[in-house]
């Protein structure tokens, strides 16, 4: 479906969890911009301790790509991301529930020589914090 070896790879590294493997997609100075949080991180270290941090929050999560738009150096992919966010808190780190989240979503990439320059992910945060309540 997304018939493109670093694509196939990236969303693979995702769906793995495995965020070292995802942020080695970068070039070293890449860059990924979360639109809805207004941020954005810089470097390989960065970029796996972002998505580490999103993997706690949401230890099942999963993404579906679906249609791809190639634009010049920019790739457009639509997602459906799913989870099961996790609240934490309580008296010595009890998990006091989790709530399941689905969002759609919209990753622009822009891929340079066969690596991730960078990435910007669009998702409606009204929504997300509307599920996890």
């Amino acid at each position: 479906m997304l018939d493109n070896p670093l694509l196939e790879a990236f969303y693979a590294a995702y769906n793995r969890h495995d965020a070292p493997a995802a942020a080695a997609l970068y070039h070293a100075d890449g860059w990924h911009e979360e639109i809805a949080m207004e941020g954005r991180r810089e470097g390989q270290v960065a970029l796996a301790d972002g998505l580490s941090g999103l993997f706690r929050m949401l230890p099942d999560v999963r993404w579906a790509p679906g249609k791809v738009i190639r634009s010049a150096d920019w790739t457009a992919v639509n997602y459906v991301m799913t989870g099961t966010f996790t609240l934490r808190g309580g008296k010595d780190g009890e998990v006091p529930g989790s709530r399941q989240v689905v969002l759609d979503g919209l990753h622009l990439i822009r891929i340079r020589d066969d690596r991730i320059e960078g990435t910007r992910d669009y998702w409606d945060k009204g929504a997300f914090l509307a599920q996890i309540g």
